[in-house]
């Protein structure tokens, strides 16, 4: 089963040095971030190419961030933070990482229960072919989204609030509240 992704473009980060090594200096490394890792359970890690041109593959998600100041405004973040930029781990083996054109740049804010946040969205989607929920409507592909200070998050759409300018209207909002897990299957007949 294909455990590791190749991402659809890659992402410039910078990876927090403790994630590297005890004797690091401390600061970040820049990388590239050009693939993902999943196991059932386990969050989803990033195979990134150091700058050192060493290839590292199992940076969890609180290790990077595109801004390295993103490290610096958190001390705590490094062990504790995993639960909110990945509200849950992997749901399956076969994974697989699409881009999403239209998605690419919008302002994306935090709903539901999950912790608020504001950021703009990758443009990448992370999905399983397998073993996601215990009922195929429960299936939740996870949102790759930049939050404002730098910091990634994997987020499925009901956690997720798009705003498209042109489109989407705040007048609307209160219907939120009426949308329900779909309880119909569709299968091909």
């Amino acid at each position: 089963m294909p455990r590791h992704a190749n991402l659809p473009f890659h992402l410039y980060v910078h990876v927090d040095n403790r994630a590297l090594g005890p004797t690091m200096p401390a600061g970040t490394t820049r990388a590239i971030w050009h693939a993902v890792y999943a196991r059932p359970a386990q969050i989803v890690m990033a195979h990134v190419l150091l700058e050192t041109g060493a290839e590292w593959c199992g940076i969890p998600l609180h290790q990077l961030a595109s801004d390295p100041k993103a490290f610096e405004r958190d001390e705590t973040a490094f062990g504790t933070c995993a639960g909110d930029l990945q509200p849950w781990g992997a749901m399956g083996e076969c994974i697989e990482a699409v881009h999403m054109h239209y998605l690419e740049g919008l302002l994306t804010m935090g709903s539901g229960v999950g912790p608020g946040f504001t950021g703009r969205h990758t443009g990448i989607v992370i999905d399983w072919a397998d073993g996601f929920s215990r009922y195929p409507q429960e299936h939740k592909p996870l949102n790759l989204v930049e939050r404002w200070d730098g910091r990634f998050l994997l987020y499925p759409n009901n956690y997720c609030r798009f705003f498209d300018k042109h489109f989407t209207s705040e007048k609307r909002s209160d219907d939120l509240k009426h949308y329900r897990r779909g309880e119909r299957v569709y299968w091909e007949e």
